[in-house]
Formats: C-alpha cells, sequence, structure tokens
C-alpha cells in the first residue's frame, strides 16, 4: 500500500470532547474508572448511544486527569499506516515533542519499519509520567496489519501508559495478558446503563426536559437505562407523549440515528432477522425455527452470539433455555420496519409466531399476535380454552363487537373487562348488544346490574332482581363470568336485606372460580366487604378489604377498579370514627382518578359523596351542608334518593330543608328499590318526628329494630336504637320511657362495641352525651357491663365531646380551582369550561364541588360573590 508523506491530519480527531452542560455525575462508575493509574487498559463497552464518549469525558473533566490525549476513530483512518499516524500525532503533544515523531512516521511509511518505529515510540513514553490515552470506536478496528501491530505495542508499553479503549463491540485485539496480570478493567453496557435516578436527573437536569413526574418517569422506564434513548426522546421532544410514540415524533430523528448507527452495520441477513423478529416480545430457536424455514439451533445461537458481541441491544432473558428480547427502543425501531411490510406477509408471519407460541402454551403472546394478524375467529378460541383468565380479555375487546357476540361468555367477560376499566362507552355498546339478543333471557343479568354506571332512569339508579340458584346454574356462562354473576347478585339479595343468602351467593362465586382470574378475588371480597359493613360486622368488612388488596396488583391493568377499594374502605374507617385514616384512603382515590384520568360522574360523585360526609364527622357542619347542596345542583338527574347518607346527617344536625324533605318522601314513595332498606325508613321516621308524626315515626323506628335483631345487622339495629332515643328524648316521658332509653342505650353499645360502631353516636352527639355520661356515672363498677363495654362507653363520650371545626378563614383553592373559579365568573357552562381548560366535563364538576365546600356555599353565583368579595378572583 502507497501512502502520502504529506497527509493532512483531521485535527477534530486529536481532541477531547467537552463534556455536556450540566452532566450527571454518575459516582459508582467515576469510582471505577478512578483506578486507571493501576490499569494498563480500561475497556468500555456498550451499543451505541450508551454514553461512553459522555461518561470519560465528564471523568476526566471531574477528576482534573493530566497528560491525557484523544483519538476520535472511524473506518476511514483504521489502516495500519494512518492509524499510527494518528496516534502519533495524538502522543506527540504528551510528550512535547514538537514534531519529530510525526516527521519519522511521515517519512517513513512503509510498515515494514513500522515495528522499528514504533520500538522508538514506546521508548519515549517510558517514564515516572503518568500518560492515558483513549481511543473512542476502537470497533471499527478490522485490519489485520494493524491489529498485529497494536498487540505488539500493548505487550511493549511501559506501565506508565494506560489506554482507555471506547467501543460498541468486544476487543478487536487480544487482552488476556493484561486480564490475567490485574491490569485490564472492563465496563459493559449493562454497568453503563442509568439507574433510574440517573436517569431522570439526566432528564431534568441535563436536558432540562419539561412534563410531570408521571410523563418523565415513563420516558425514563422506556428508555431502560439507554441514555441515548432519553436524549432522542429530548430531541424529538417527545416528553409528555407515551413512550411508543418516542420513535414517530421529531421527524423521524429517532428512526433515522437507529437506522444508520446499528442497522446499517450490519449483513443483508441480519437486518432481515432484526426486522421480522423485531415485533415479537420475546423469541426463541423454536420460534426462529418456524419463522425461518430450515434456520438451525446452531444457526440461531451464531446468530444472538453476533448480535451480543456487536452490543447490539439484544437482552437474554433465559440463557438457559435460549430466550431473548430487544430493547424498548430498538423493539418500537424495528416494528416499524415490520409495519412497512406487504399486509399479506405480515399477517402470515403473525398466524406462524401464533402457532409457535400456543404450541408453547404462552396464549397470552398467541393472542396478541392473532390479533396482529386481524385473525379474530383465533382470538376467541384461544381466549375461549383460557376459561376467562384476566390476561385474554384486553385481546377479546379488539374483536369486532358482531363476532364478539358468538360466544356470550366472552362478549360479558368483554363487558366485565370494560367495566373494570370504566371504558362506559364500549361498555355501552355491548350493554345495549346484550339488551337486543337477550333482554328477555336471564343472559341479561350480566350486564343488567351494570347500569348504574351509565343510566339513572327518571333520576333513580336502575334496580335489577336478585337471581335464584337454580336460575343462575342454568345459565350457560363459564366459571368466571357465572362467579360475577353470582357476586353481584349478592348485591341484589343486599339491597332486599337477605344478608346471609348474599353472603354465600359470593362465597359459592369464589370457589367456582377458584384460582381462575384475580379479578374475581378482588371484586368478591369487595362486595363481601360491602355486606358486612352493612350488617356492622366491621371487623370482617377490614379482613375482607385486606384480601381485596392482596390481589390489587396482578389485576392492575384494570385501571378503574381500585376505586372501589378506596371508596368501600373508606366508608369502614368512617363508621369507626378512624377519620385519619379515612382521610388518607380518600386522598388515594382522588389521586388515582386524577393519575389515571377517570372522569365518571359515578365515582366523581361518590368521591364528593365521601368529602361531604368527612365534614360531617368533623364537625364542620357549614361546609358539609355546602357539599351536599353543591352535589344536588352539579348533579340534577340524580334522586335524592341517591344521597340518602347525606340526608339523614343533615337531619342529625337539623339542617334537612323542609323542601328537600318533601322531595325524599315524595321520591321514596315510588321507589320500591328503597322504601324498605333500614336507612331510608329510618330517614323517613326522623321526617316523619319532625312533621310531629310522633307514633308513626316511632312505630317505624321499631319495626327497624325487630328486623334488624332477626337479621343479625348490628349497624342499623345500633342507628335505629339511638334514633328511637333521640325520639323519647325530644318528647314527654315518663319513668318507664327513662328506663328503655338505658336499655337502648345499654343495647346499641353491646352490639357496636366489638367492631367500633361509633358513627351513629356522634351523629346524635348533642342528644346522646348527657344521657351518656349519666350511663357511665350509674354502671360505673357494675356487672350490667363488660369491662370492654365500659371502656368502649367511655371512648363513645370522648368522641361525642370532641370540639367541632370552626373554619377562620376560606380553605386554599388549588392552581386548578382558582382556573375554574375564574371560568365560573364569567356564567359559562360546565362543557365550555372543560373545552377551554382541556379537561373532562367530570373534572370540572369535580372541582366546582370542591370550589363550594372550601368557600363555604351551595351555588356557583355564592361562589364568585364570595370569591371577589375575599379577593379570589
Amino acid at each position: 500500500m502507497e501512502h502520502s508523506s504529506d497527509i493532512l491530519l483531521l485535527t477534530t480527531k486529536l481532541k477531547i470532547p467537552a463534556p455536556r452542560k450540566n452532566y450527571i455525575v454518575r459516582h459508582g462508575l467515576f469510582e471505577q474508572l478512578s483506578q486507571c493509574r493501576d490499569m494498563s487498559i480500561i475497556f468500555l463497552s456498550g451499543g451505541a448511544g450508551t454514553g461512553k464518549t459522555t461518561l470519560l469525558s465528564s471523568f476526566i473533566h471531574e477528576k482534573e486527569l493530566k497528560n491525557v490525549c484523544w483519538l476520535s476513530l472511524d473506518y476511514s483512518n483504521t489502516n495500519v499506516y494512518s492509524f499510527w499516524l494518528y496516534f502519533t500525532a495524538s502522543v506527540s503533544a504528551l510528550l512535547q515533542d514538537e514534531g519529530s515523531l510525526l516527521n519519522l512516521m511521515r517519512t517513513n511509511p512503509d510498515t515494514k519499519y513500522l515495528e522499528n518505529l514504533l520500538i522508538t515510540l514506546i521508548n519515549r513514553l517510558w517514564g515516572d509520567e503518568e500518560y492515558y490515552m483513549v481511543l473512542d470506536d476502537v470497533h471499527c478496528i478490522r485490519d489485520e496489519a494493524l491489529i498485529r501491530t497494536f498487540e505488539f505495542f500493548i505487550e511493549s508499553m511501559p506501565s506508565n501508559f494506560h489506554f482507555f479503549m471506547l467501543s460498541r463491540e468486544d476487543p478487536p485485539v487480544y487482552l488476556g495478558p493484561m486480564a490475567v496480570s490485574g491490569r485490564l478493567l472492563f465496563i459493559d453496557g449493562k454497568q453503563m446503563q442509568l439507574t433510574e435516578e440517573e436517569g431522570i436527573a439526566f432528564l431534568k437536569d441535563t436536558m432540562k426536559l419539561g412534563g410531570s413526574d408521571e410523563e418523565l418517569n415513563q420516558l425514563n422506564h422506556f428508555a431502560e437505562g439507554w441514555i441515548g434513548g432519553l436524549q432522542l426522546a429530548a430531541a424529538a421532544k417527545a416528553a409528555g407523549k407515551y413512550s411508543g410514540q418516542l420513535l414517530r415524533a421529531g421527524g423521524g430523528i429517532a428512526s433515522q440515528y437507529l437506522t444508520r448507527e446499528i442497522i446499517d452495520a450490519l449483513t443483508e441477513k441480519e437486518q432481515d432477522f432484526l426486522i421480522k423478529t423485531g415485533y415479537l416480545s420475546y423469541f426463541d430457536a423454536d420460534i426462529c425455527n418456524k419463522l425461518f424455514q430450515g434456520f438451525t439451533k446452531q444457526e440461531f445461537d451464531q446468530m444472538m452470539e453476533r448480535f451480543m458481541e456487536k452490543n447490539l441491544f439484544l437482552i437474554c432473558l433465559d440463557e438457559q433455555n435460549g430466550i431473548y428480547r430487544y430493547h424498548n427502543i430498538l423493539s418500537e425501531y424495528l416494528k416499524q420496519q415490520f409495519s412497512c411490510l406487504p399486509e399479506e406477509q405480515k399477517a402470515e408471519y403473525c398466524k406462524i409466531t401464533a402457532g409457535a407460541f400456543e404450541e408453547k402454551g404462552d396464549f397470552e403472546e398467541a393472542l396478541q399476535e392473532y390479533c396482529e394478524a386481524g385473525n379474530y375467529k383465533e382470538v376467541l378460541r384461544v381466549a375461549k380454552a383460557m376459561e376467562g383468565r384476566i390476561e385474554a380479555w384486553n385481546y377479546l375487546d379488539k374483536v369486532p363487537i358482531e363476532l364478539l357476540f358468538q360466544d356470550t361468555d366472552l362478549a360479558a367477560q368483554c363487558f366485565i373487562y370494560n367495566l373494570g376499566n370504566l371504558n362506559m362507552e364500549r361498555c355501552r355498546v355491548i350493554y345495549e348488544k346484550f339488551k337486543e339478543l337477550y333482554e328477555d333471557s336471564d343472559l341479561f343479568s350480566i350486564v343488567d346490574f351494570a347500569q348504574i354506571y351509565f343510566t339513572n332512569e327518571n333520576g333513580i339508579l336502575p334496580q335489577y332482581p336478585a337471581l335464584t340458584d337454580k336460575q343462575i346454574d342454568q345459565i350457560p356462562y363459564g366459571p368466571v363470568v357465572k362467579a360475577v354473576l353470582l357476586i353481584e347478585n349478592a348485591g341484589a339479595l343486599l339491597e332486599k336485606m337477605q344478608y346471609e343468602e348474599a353472603e354465600n351467593c359470593i362465597i359459592k362465586g369464589i370457589k367456582i372460580a377458584s384460582g381462575l382470574n384475580p379479578f374475581i378475588d378482588f371484586f368478591a371480597y369487595n362486595q363481601l366487604g360491602q355486606v358486612y359493613e352493612e350488617m356492622g360486622r366491621l371487623n370482617d368488612s377490614f379482613s375482607c378489604y385486606d384480601k381485596s388488596k392482596e390481589v390489587l396488583k396482578p389485576i392492575n391493568g384494570l385501571m378503574g377498579i381500585e376505586t372501589n377499594y378506596y371508596f368501600g374502605l373508606a366508608g369502614v374507617y368512617m363508621r369507626r370514627m378512624e377519620l385519619e385514616q379515612a382521610e388518607d384512603v380518600l386522598e388515594q382515590s382522588r389521586k388515582l382518578l386524577e393519575e389515571r384520568h377517570i372522569h365518571v360522574d359515578i365515582t366523581d360523585m361518590t368521591l364528593a359523596y365521601h368529602l361531604a360526609e368527612m365534614k360531617f364527622l368533623r364537625g364542620d357542619n357549614d361546609t358539609a351542608v355546602s357539599y351536599v347542596e353543591g352535589i344536588l345542583s352539579e348533579y340534577p338527574n340524580y334522586s335524592v334518593l341517591t344521597l340518602g347518607r347525606l340526608l339523614y346527617e343533615l337531619a342529625c344536625i337539623d339542617r334537612l330543608s323542609e323542601n328537600l324533605s318533601d322531595k325524599f318522601l315524595k321520591e321514596l314513595e315510588d321507589a320500591k328499590k328503597y322504601n324498605q332498606q333500614p336507612l331510608m325508613k329510618m330517614l323517613r321516621a326522623r321526617i316523619l318526628f319532625k312533621l310531629g308524626s310522633t307514633a308513626e315515626a316511632l312505630k317505624e323506628t321499631e319495626d327497624i329494630l325487630i328486623s334488624s335483631r332477626l337479621k343479625h345487622n348490628k349497624l342499623r339495629l345500633v342507628e335505629a336504637g339511638i334514633l328511637k332515643i333521640y325520639m323519647l328524648s325530644h318528647v314527654q316521658v315518663k319513668a318507664a320511657g327513662q328506663r328503655e332509653i338505658n336499655n337502648l342505650l345499654v343495647e346499641a353499645i353491646h352490639y357496636a362495641q366489638e367492631d367500633r360502631i361509633l358513627m351513629p353516636f356522634y351523629l346524635d352527639r348533642n342528644t346522646l352525651l348527657p344521657i351518656l355520661k349519666e350511663l357511665h356515672q350509674k354502671l360505673s363498677g357494675s356487672q350490667l357491663m363488660s369491662a370492654a363495654e365500659t371502656a368502649f362507653l367511655g371512648e363513645t363520650i370522648v368522641i361525642c365531646g370532641g370540639q367541632t371545626v370552626k373554619e377562620s378563614k376560606t380553605e386554599m383553592l388549588s392552581a386548578r380551582e382558582y382556573e375554574v373559579l375564574s371560568q365560573l365568573s364569567l356564567g359559562i357552562t360546565n362543557r365550555e369550561i372543560a373545552k377551554k381548560l382541556c379537561i373532562s366535563q367530570a373534572t370540572v364538576k369535580t372541582h366546582v364541588l370542591s370550589i363550594f365546600g372550601k368557600l363555604g356555599v351551595s351555588s356557583r353565583m355564592l361562589a364568585v360573590e364570595k370569591a371577589r368579595k375575599e379577593g379570589l378572583i
């Protein structure tokens, strides 16, 4: 080979790259690199964009390393002459050589003299001074003559000379002697990955990327520690988008980078392999054997070995069984490339791999591939074989509605899936189809129970009849759907005060679907917790919610169901007056609704309902009244009966208006679902008593007491007993009446003590407190109450004697509430506010109710007036 003695050197190849501004200090790697003085070679291996150059330049800067020279290689200067010419130019700066070595190299371009020149160079480098040489992109070295001379230099170089070698692949030269002597430090691609904390710091501090913590965390997780992926995201301005959109943002910046830096360096066969496997979640030799006809296990292993050598973002999931996947960002890129193939070809590949996954027993992956191929009949077949497992539900939801209803059991599972996700529009479509086909059949009952989420005819929440055991047994549903039907049937039985039957129904549902689907366990124990709460078995209710929580994690794909858990648990805490715990749970539910963008009227209204009740229990009656009136104004389509408990609490503080009382009595008269329920009957009795119908009110209350004793409902027995005490205390009673009051109070304490049912006592604290104190004084030291009951009586007195909350000034509004309040002042509708602020109407309602509560008002007009008066707008 001929060489020009006057070849021009590109000086930028010899410059140490300046570390980027606001770089993150990677303490763990810096500590390893700090061993450089004791090492001959420090080899940093990692794929494109893993941050090797940035790491080393920032280390040199941070540690103020002296006597460092740098050579950035590419394929144009890795022949034997060009390499050593650049190498000599680089180290000449260290030796203050003034060009004599470089001139010597230029004037002797023939490689047969090269060894003598290298000996001269090695001798010049020897000394007491430590020298450091960085070779960037060592993987470019392929020339055999260069490799031989380079190995000669490494074997002979002085101990005060140290190499930093940066490479995307394994070393091109033999480093065995260095490793054996303990003078080789090897940092691989896995060590180069950013930790979770480093990734977030890089996005926030180095890249100055905006977006919420949730969005940045999502992006960081998607990049899997690849610093290049995070930089591509910033370049593409993809923060705030879903991670899968990264490669489609910014005009294809990421795709162009991956093509040029990774794919173009591969052979045609390797590129073909990547594109045809890149859409898979994972793959192994068996799958590839079916995908590429005649592709042997040996060929597969060789391909994986080559990819690993090239640090090609290939992740080994199971070394023993040879199972692999691609890094998220490379996988998304490859999926894009796969999407460019002809439709028939893509469908055929998906069909082949679906069959391969099915043979392996991985039905979920098979479903994914059948969906990709548009082969929905196969989706239904595989889903049917999975017998209701939750992993199939997401894929069932992709099946066209007409095809889905070829199997009503699968259609029912799809409905349950969407209900769990609070996807009400899809629920409505499936509901209407069930109604069209099966309205007069018991099959319709599987969706009928869920009307509450998307319909409220005439303002009354829909009711559904309880089915008999025989009816349920005859419905041709699989075990999972039948279990759901049983659990929901328990709700209908609960409405009829058939508590034992409701409990047995749920337990039967748990048994028949045992081990099939964690959603059933969650749903069942949540529902059972509500049954036990209604009965006053609060300890048992807590146990149920504990079991619900255990199975929450495996079913977090159903983003809506967690709200049921939080709302139910908060209710139990409130019954026991454990208000700090209740507030914590409600705050978790609020965050859940906000973070997952769940905004359905029934969930937002339920949260507002609980927040109003918390105000009652904190003694902040004015704010509580504002909340209730706000709910009534913001949800005018709902019957007042749906707010029964809040109305009862209004009545307890004598703030239930005459108009609202009349409306309640009128609607209750025609509502078969409600008029026999204990709570509604107690509220009716309380209203009648206030209206002067004392005899009728006492009779209604006595009926509840008798029924509650027969049905072992401790909660309603305590509440009805206290209600009767309230009535008797407000009429002139003789000695016999006073004895009845004491007996009722002793009975209430007896049934409330074990489960700590404190809320009913607190609601009527003004009436009960003197009676409780008198009872405690009379029974002190007597045998009429157990020690536990006496202790509970003392605790009840403390609870009832608590100070009420007096707000000295308006609570602080959130930033979003200020925005909504500002829009309210313009007199525009919820729809208009939602559009202007880019939020849902349900979210607007939630903020409006919070504003009412914090300002202590009950209407938009009053909210605006008070806000202006206090200078808030």
